[in-house]
C-alpha cells in the first residue's frame, strides 16, 4: 500500500536547537530539517512557536552581547533581525498551524492527558493539521503526546529508512486533503 509524504509537525524546542548555536541538540536538528527538505516532506510547526521562538533568539542574542559588553543600539537592531529572520525561515520550511476556539475545547480534553498548557496547545496543532509524527526533544511530551511522537534523531532514522510514512494514498480524506492542501501546501512567496 503507498502512503501520502508525513506531516511533521515540529515543537517549539526543535526550532530553538536549530536557531540557537549553543543548544547541544543543535546539530540533530540541522541534519533532521535538512533531511526533511531534501525529501519534501511537509514540515508544520504550531503558530504560538514563532513568538517563543522570536523572543528566545532575541534574548538569548542580547544576554550573550550583554556579557560581552556589546550591546549597544545598533547590536540590539541587529538581534531583532537575526529573531525576525529565524521566524521567517520558519515559515519558509514549514507552515504555521493556526488556532481558533476549537483548540481551546480540545486543550481542555488533552490536559487528563498531560496538563501542560503550551504543549497541550502543540497537541491542538497536530491535530488540527492532521499530523503524523510530532518531533520533539520534550521528553515529557514524549511519553503523554496524543500521535507518534518522536525526538529528531529518531525522526531522522524513520525517514533515513525510508518508515516515516503518511495517511494511506489509497484512503479517502477528502476533506482531510481539501484542509491540507489549504494549510499545508500553499506557501507564502
Amino acid at each position: 500500500m503507498t502512503h501520502n509524504p508525513p506531516i511533521l509537525l515540529v515543537d517549539t524546542n526543535v526550532w530553538l536547537d536549530l536557531y540557537l548555536p549553543h543548544r547541544p541538540e543543535r546539530a540533530m536538528a540541522c541534519d533532521l530539517m535538512r533531511e526533511a527538505c531534501n525529501r519534501q516532506l511537509s514540515l508544520a510547526f504550531a503558530a504560538h512557536s514563532a513568538l517563543d521562538v522570536y523572543q528566545r533568539v532575541a534574548i538569548d542574542n542580547k544576554r550573550w552581547l550583554r556579557e560581552q559588553g556589546r550591546l549597544n543600539e545598533s547590536a540590539a537592531i541587529a538581534v531583532k533581525r537575526l529573531a525576525w529572520e529565524c521566524v521567517n525561515e520558519m515559515r519558509e520550511l514549514a507552515t504555521a498551524v493556526p488556532m481558533d476556539s476549537s483548540d481551546l475545547y480540545l486543550m481542555g480534553k488533552l490536559r487528563d492527558l498531560h496538563n501542560d498548557f503550551e504543549d497541550d496547545l502543540v497537541m491542538a496543532a497536530c491535530e488540527r493539521a492532521h499530523a503524523n509524527y510530532l518531533v520533539t526533544n520534550d521528553r515529557k511530551l514524549l511519553a503523554h503526546a496524543s500521535i507518534d511522537a518522536r525526538t529528531p534523531l529518531q525522526m531522522l532514522e524513520l525517514i533515513r529508512l525510508g518508515l516515516a510514512k503518511g495517511t494511506p494514498a489509497t484512503q479517502d480524506a477528502s476533506d482531510d486533503m481539501r484542509w491540507l492542501e489549504r494549510w499545508l501546501s500553499v506557501r507564502p512567496s
